[in-house]
């Protein structure tokens, strides 16, 4: 098979290389294009204006400035890369991207660019606990050698395949339901040095505010807020009673999900992957 890799943590990941390494001693053509620098937590954004460089650092290896949905859509449809993958696949990403954290998963949002383009895609992430000195990477890359014959029809315009792979795996799979999250982000907040600004309606350019006006949280026009995001404490699943991939995850199960990429309700994916996990 040919084989495209991307990521959101960058081209020289732990994740993307161990992946790359177990595709390859599978026997298939593996290529690379992944984001220059980390671009954890992009989604689908895409760059609209402004260029993308592609910069080739190896033998079917490249790097891109720009997301991880741009390394698909301006590689493939930009013809940047010289190649026609059989499949796409984003990953392994450091971290989980299971349940409504998937809506925020730039790993997710390069395979589903891919799959919106007709071409089949997966996206695979891993997570390491504070008890274990690794990340399960070739736990993970593993198992997709294993069964991406398997996965593969049933990626495609309208499914791709979001896997997800515990610390410590049990050696089993199961077909996970996409679940809902509650964060306990902090966002802090500290009070810098002024920042002037100029009223561009006014014919007289740059005249400056004053700081006689003050908002409710004594803020006066011209300073400068400075908002960091805290995310100390991992996030907790609502609705635990269903069997969804964030507690099969926490059950030691390979959770394996089709995530739609066109609205519509496909069930089928879902009954026929359960049947290929009993055997059947």
């Amino acid at each position: 098979m040919i084989i495209l890799l991307t990521n959101d943590d960058g081209y020289q990941s732990a994740g993307i290389t161990t992946l790359e390494t177990v595709l390859l001693e599978a026997g298939h053509e593996v290529w690379v294009c992944a984001p220059s620098d980390q671009r954890s937590a992009q989604s689908h954004a895409m760059t609209l204006k402004g260029k993308i460089r592609f910069i080739r650092y190896d033998s079917r290896h490249y790097h891109c400035s720009g997301t991880p949905a741009d390394c698909i859509l301006y590689g493939l449809n930009g013809n940047a890369l010289p190649v026609k993958p059989d499949v796409v696949i984003s990953g392994i990403n450091h971290g989980y991207n299971a349940s409504t954290d998937i809506l925020y998963s730039g790993t997710v949002g390069a395979a589903s660019e891919a799959a919106l383009r007709g071409i089949p895609a997966i996206a695979i992430s891993a997570r390491m606990d504070r008890h274990a000195t690794r990340y399960p990477f070739v736990e993970a890359a593993t198992f997709l050698a294993q069964h991406l014959e398997t996965f593969l029809p049933l990626c495609t315009r309208e499914v791709l395949l979001n896997i997800n792979v515990p610390p410590q795996p049990n050696g089993e799979w199961k077909v996970g339901m996409i679940g809902q999250l509650e964060y306990f982000d902090v966002v802090e907040r500290s009070s810098g040095g002024r920042s002037t600004s100029y009223d561009a309606s006014s014919t007289k350019i740059g005249l400056a505010y004053g700081d006689t006006e003050l908002d409710e949280n004594g803020v006066g026009i011209g300073d400068e807020v400075t908002l960091t995001l805290r995310t100390d404490v991992p996030p907790e699943l609502k609705h635990s009673e269903l069997e969804t991939d964030y507690r099969l995850l926490e059950e030691g199960y390979i959770s394996v999900t089709p995530v739609l990429v066109h609205p519509a309700l496909d069930m089928q994916t879902a009954n026929r992957l359960e049947q290929l996990r009993r055997g059947e």
